[in-house]
């Protein structure tokens, strides 16, 4: 007597077919709700924006003309002329979203603001990598704090500053920056705590086994 799979495959056409009309229906629902929202974004007046918490670029604070190579010149020319602009963490933030919350009239300008932000974190992840290589680690530490304190999404930075850390014993300071990423809404936030994690854990292992208890 054979198994009877014509029951269970009808079962399953019309488990499938309820399926793919609730997909349907809830990506008609998201739709409807995203173009209704752009509408709103599109008809959004002008926000006052001229008194936001802007970021500047402390320039005055950074190590200038500490080498002739073309690349460091190239960064610190630009960083200096990103200094004289109005800058803001806008990561993570849609274009419908920018409409709405500063008015239609101003999304160039607010977009343009939270590009020139995407650039200063690459500049200064850049930065500080040419700082390392030359041996100037305090200095380097110092512009990667700046870009961990306005919230870069660069993880490069932020193990940067964590190994600075790590290699001085600086194990409160190296808590509070992965307390920081944490709770961030960093896009590669667990990727940059297993870096965090496995870089103190490679300093743990350098101890001797009847040592390690003891750190």
């Amino acid at each position: 007597m054979g198994f009877p799979i014509l029951p269970f495959f009808l079962i399953f056409l019309i488990w499938l077919t309820f399926r793919i009309k609730s997909l349907d229906a809830k990506q008609e629902k998201q739709q409807a709700e995203f173009w209704a929202k752009e509408k709103a974004a599109n008809a959004t007046p002008a926000k006052d924006i001229s008194n936001l918490s802007y970021i500047t670029i402390p320039i005055e604070k950074f190590p200038l003309n500490f080498s002739d190579d073309e690349k460091v010149v190239a960064i610190e020319s630009e960083l200096k002329e990103l200094s004289s602009h109005k800058l803001l963490n806008l990561t993570g933030i849609s274009n419908t979203d920018l409409k709405l919350t500063y008015g239609l009239p101003n999304f160039e300008i607010m977009s343009q603001i939270g590009e020139d932000f995407d650039r200063v974190c690459v500049l200064l992840n850049a930065y500080a990598k040419a700082l390392i290589e030359a041996d100037r680690n305090d200095d380097a530490k110092a512009v990667l704090e700046f870009a961990v304190g306005v919230g870069t999404d660069i993880s490069e930075s932020y193990v940067m500053l964590a190994d600075y850390y790590r290699t001085r014993s600086q194990n409160e300071k190296l808590g509070f920056l992965r307390e920081r990423v944490e709770n961030s809404n960093l896009l590669l936030k667990n990727s940059i705590l297993n870096k965090i994690d496995n870089l103190v854990q490679e300093d743990f292992s350098a101890y001797p086994p009847e040592q390690q208890s003891s750190c």
